[in-house]
Parts: structure tokens; sequence; C-alpha cells
């Protein structure tokens, strides 16, 4: 897994401090881990897009301007409801050997059986949330589809990936392969 670094600085926690620091293209946050004091941060927010709008889990190691750096992993992300700018972040520190739970994102790999034969894919979760250790998880989950048949569909519990426990209910489809209605109508025409 790829490790981005980010510059932070610390910050005096508050609504008009914040509001103010958006205005400015800088956005709060907040660091905290089970062993450490949380330490507010303020980040640019050009330098959270390539862990913020990306489709892989990343590692990162926060630089705290007078204080430390740290590993950590994006662990919420809030936005604004009608611009969709970032308005806050938190990050969780991690360890060597220590698990987290984390939002993994599924990347569909291979084409699927029921689209070679007319179907079509309905691709319903995107992300899961899975128990890993954060030096050694994979940045996605690849679920293989090249099996699947029209009718058929791939659920949460189907994902076997050495080292990730998922936590999502099992039987909550990823990905389904159906009969889309033009063709099937067109088939029962063709019988008449």
């Amino acid at each position: 897994m790829s490790t981005v670094s980010i510059k932070a600085s610390q910050r005096v926690p508050g609504r008009s401090a914040a509001r103010t620091m958006r205005t400015q293209g800088v956005v709060p946050g907040v660091f905290y881990s089970k062993s450490d004091t949380p330490v507010h941060v303020a980040i640019p927010a050009l330098s959270l897009r390539p862990v913020v709008y990306t489709s892989k889990a990343r590692m990162i190691s926060l630089e705290i301007e007078g204080a430390r750096t740290v590993n950590c992993v994006l662990q919420d992300v809030t936005f604004d409801p009608i611009t969709d700018a970032i308005t806050h972040v938190d990050f969780l520190g991690v360890k060597p050997g220590e698990k987290i739970v984390v939002s993994m994102p599924l990347h569909l790999e291979g084409t699927a059986e029921g689209v070679k034969r007319g179907g079509a894919l309905d691709h319903t979760i995107h992300r899961v949330h899975a128990r890993v250790d954060p030096h050694t998880m994979p940045e996605h989950l690849v679920v293989d589809i090249s099996g699947l048949t029209i009718g058929g569909s791939i659920h949460v519990g189907d994902i076997k990936i050495e080292g990730v426990d998922i936590i999502d209910r099992a039987e909550n489809v990823i990905v389904s392969c159906y009969q889309p209605r033009v063709a099937a109508s067109q088939q029962g025409g063709d019988k008449k």
C-alpha cells in the first residue's frame, strides 16, 4: 500500500476559527489514536485530494508542524451539502500489528459471463468495512466477476482475502447480473 505525506499545522478548536479557515482554503481536522491526546490540525484543502478523491485506501504520514510526524489513515470526511467542499477530516493513528476498521474500495475485475450473453451488471456496493492491519492492507479489494451468469450475484460473504476481515453483512449483494427488460421482451416477442 502506498503512503501519502501531508503537512498540517496545529489549530485552536472552535466554530468561528474553523469557518475562517475554510474561507482561506484550509480544512480543519483532528488526529486521534488510542494512546495519544487528540490534536486539532489545519490542512490545505489541495493537500487532501490524494487521500479523499481516490478509489484506493492509503496510509498517511501526517507531519504536524511543531509536534511530530505520525502514521494514520483517513477515518472520516465531512462535505458541505451544497458545494461538496471538504469541511472537516478525522485522522486515526495506527501502529504496526494493530488492526483497525476502515472503508475499503471494491474493484470489479474481468467480464461477467452473463454480460457476454447479453446481460447487464448492477454494481450496488462500491466499498465495504473491514478490520485490517493498516501497514499491510491492500489499496482495494478485487472482486472477480468473470464467472457471474445472468440471474447470479456476488455477496459480501463471497470475498475471502487473507488478512482482511470484512465486517459488513455477508448477505449484502455487491454485484448482480440480470437480463435487461428490452432484451427479455424481445425474446418473448420472438416466441409468438
